[in-house]
């Protein structure tokens, strides 16, 4: 509702994006209700479903990916979108500082003044998006595949 209720409040965000939720179940009556209450039409808040070709795609032609999560474990998506060249915009809660580090502008999740400032910051500059999209390539070094393996041989040895 914080993202959604963000949108709403700030007219650069209201009218020049969209909003594509991807994931777990379509909107429910009472949901679409309540965008329509905000002043949304129906198609400024899309639920979209489907394969990881269609999630990618996704990442990969939006504006900027945000994570209102309030708490993760630890914390893929913002991963994958930073793989797929999609800066990111994250709630500053539970694990993400320590995933995500310094490739992402952070937010408190429950500001929403705070929220719509952190995603203007992003999408309304080109400079900005750079920086993320860059830091999110060095971000993503530290999750190879040859680093798992050697902390997971590193982990085996003090076992033994």
């Amino acid at each position: 509702d914080l993202l959604i209720k963000a949108m709403s409040v700030s007219t650069r965000l209201k009218s020049n994006f969209d909003l594509v939720a991807f994931g777990a179940g379509e909107f429910s009556s009472s949901e679409k209700r309540f965008h329509a209450s905000l002043g949304f039409s129906g198609t400024q808040i899309r639920y979209v479903s489907g394969s990881d070709e269609c999630l990618a795609a996704l990442y990969q032609t939006a504006a900027a990916f945000v994570y209102p999560s309030i708490y993760e474990g630890f914390g893929m998506p913002p991963l994958e979108a930073m793989s797929l060249a999609c800066p990111v915009i994250s709630s500053y809660s539970s694990s993400m500082p320590e995933v995500i580090g310094d490739a992402a502008e952070y937010f408190d999740p429950t500001q929403q003044e705070d929220l719509i400032r952190a995603i203007e910051d992003v999408v309304f500059s080109e400079e900005r998006k750079k920086d993320l999209i860059q830091r999110g390539k060095l971000r993503l070094q530290k999750y190879s595949w040859a680093n798992t393996a050697a902390r997971t041989l590193e982990v085996y040895r003090q076992l033994s």
